[in-house]
């Protein structure tokens, strides 16, 4: 079966050198002229924009970035009535859904979730920067970052065992910088009465990374099938270091060896 011809320049992906360029680009203007710092931000790259009534509570606002750089490129979007951003997990571009005037133009299989909060993960840098691949290949630009929600249940369509008012918490694939997600119901869950949604928000990403982990490892999602359990976790006082400590505790494997980038990181990984 014939390949498609990846061209590369100096090794490297065009796409990659570009970006990189664009990084370099912003750090020289906000470094040495910042008042130029606009003059970055690509203009008319959103046909849904709308700032007539950004406070508006009818309608979206999210965070969109127009192409790689620096923190130029966030910029805050109001868009029209009845619009919600969604992710690679429903729709190839553009990054925003078509109008929901109605429940019935739900699919069956999601919800609008009125979002509170979203997480920042190290990821939704990697994608300012332009160095996300999937990122690239499943939407492009613009794009509005984030896997992380937790809100509340604002549209159903019937028979999705959710109702309206439902306190939830989640992830989906790009699309959570945003008030109002469109996000298929499998990818939600219950915010337990003890865990503020703040919090709830900070989970999705870093404990299914850490799910993920201990599944390749094979101690997941069947008990361990290793005689020996212990582990070795790296960046244990980070995001997704104090979560596999915290699960390797639930899988009940000993013993756990952590390692943090320096000495004041030490009484945090402990604490988990």
């Amino acid at each position: 079966m014939a390949q498609e011809k990846k061209w590369t320049i100096l090794g490297q992906d065009p796409d990659v050198l570009l970006a990189m360029w664009a990084n370099v680009l912003s750090w020289i203007v906000s470094t040495f002229a910042p008042s130029y710092l606009p003059r970055l931000l690509p203009t008319g790259c959103n046909a849904s924009e709308d700032e007539s009534r950004p406070s508006d509570t009818s309608r979206t606002r999210c965070i969109s970035i127009g192409r790689p750089g620096g923190l130029e490129q966030l910029r805050l979007v109001t868009l029209k009535p009845a619009i919600a951003t969604m992710g690679y997990n429903l729709t190839n571009p553009p990054p925003f859904s078509k109008p929901l005037p109605t429940d019935s133009n739900i699919p069956a299989d999601c919800v609008v979730l009125r979002n509170e909060a979203f997480s920042v993960n190290y990821a939704d840098c990697c994608i300012r920067w332009g160095l996300y691949e999937s990122a690239k290949k499943f939407v492009g630009w613009p794009i509005v970052p984030g896997f992380d929600v937790a809100g509340t249940v604002e549209r159903v369509p019937e028979g999705s065992g959710w109702n309206v008012g439902d306190k939830v918490f989640g992830c989906t694939l790009f699309g959570a910088y945003s008030s109002r997600v469109l996000i298929p119901s499998i990818q939600l869950r219950r915010i337990p009465e003890d865990l503020s949604v703040t919090d709830a928000a900070s989970l999705p990403a870093a404990a299914l990374t850490a799910l993920y982990a201990f599944s390749l490892a094979g101690h997941y999602p069947q008990r361990s099938k290793y005689r020996n359990k212990a582990v070795l976790i790296h960046s244990a006082a980070g995001g997704v270091g104090s979560m596999l400590v915290q699960i390797a505790k639930i899988l009940e494997l000993s013993p756990i060896v952590g390692v943090v980038g320096r000495t004041s990181k030490v009484d945090a990984a402990r604490a988990f």
